[in-house]
């Protein structure tokens, strides 16, 4: 062989694994800001046209709270933990950016 594959016993092989695993909680994140994004902007076209006012901040909350409900997490928690404060904020500036443009 040519040494292209990793021997997990190797000394490098611990830090790749923590690589490859913050690359997918990265990726995890970020499509999980665009999903909630793009609803958002749909829940908040449905509101404008009917009259209503939308707060993108308090809709990817409430997203946030339903699934802690749903996975028995205390949402107090859930929503005080500066990786989901920072997906609110992302998420919200996303949906912002996607309401400004259409």
């Amino acid at each position: 062989m040519l040494g292209y594959e990793a021997d997990e016993r190797s000394p490098g092989s611990g830090a790749r694994q923590r690589q490859e695993q913050e690359v997918a909680v990265a990726h995890a994140l970020a499509a999980a800001e665009y999903a909630l994004a793009r609803e958002g902007a749909r829940v908040g076209r449905v509101l404008e046209e009917a009259g209503l006012a939308f707060d993108a901040h308090t809709f990817v909350a409430l997203r946030i709270l339903e699934s802690s409900v749903e996975e028995d997490v205390d949402p107090v928690d859930a929503l005080s933990t500066e990786l989901l404060r920072g997906l609110v904020e992302r998420s919200a500036q996303l949906t912002a950016g996607l309401l400004a443009a259409s």
